[in-house]
C-alpha cells in the first residue's frame, strides 16, 4: 500500500509539470493550449507564470513527499493532506484541462484513507 501511494505521488509531481512548462513556454502542447486566464478573469503573462511556478513547486514537494513515503518518514502524512488541497486548488484553476489532475487527488486522498482504516500506516 505504501509503495503504491509513494508511485502515485511521484507520477503526480511529474504531471503537474505541465503546468509549469506550458505557461513558461517552454513545452507546447495541443492538449494543454497557453492561455493567461484563469476562470475567465486575464491575469496576463506574469500572472500565468507566476501560477506556473506554484505549479512547479507542488511538483516538486509531490516528488519529495513520494519520496518520502517510500523512505517510511514519520512527518508526510500531514504534509500530503494540506499539499492535495493545494493541487485541487491549482487543478480547478486549470479547468478543463486539469480534470485528470482532480481524479489523481481523489485516488491519493483514497489511498490515505484506505492505508489508514487497514492500519498500514500505524505512524498516522
Amino acid at each position: 500500500m505504501r509503495t503504491l501511494l509513494g508511485g502515485t505521488l511521484l507520477v503526480h509531481g511529474v504531471a503537474h509539470l505541465v503546468g509549469f512548462v506550458v505557461p513558461w513556454r517552454i513545452v507546447s502542447s495541443g492538449e494543454v493550449p497557453y492561455r493567461t486566464t484563469l476562470l475567465g478573469v486575464d491575469i496576463g503573462q506574469v500572472g500565468v507564470r507566476a501560477v506556473g511556478l506554484a505549479w512547479l513547486v507542488v511538483a516538486v514537494l509531490f516528488v519529495a513527499l513520494g519520496a518520502g513515503v517510500l523512505k517510511q518518514a514519520a512527518w508526510q502524512y500531514e504534509a500530503i493532506v494540506m499539499l492535495v488541497a493545494v493541487s485541487v486548488v491549482l487543478c480547478v484553476l486549470g479547468l478543463p484541462e486539469s480534470r485528470p489532475g482532480l481524479l489523481a487527488n481523489a485516488s491519493i486522498g483514497a489511498l490515505l484513507l484506505l492505508g489508514w482504516f487497514l492500519g498500514t500506516y500505524p505512524e498516522m
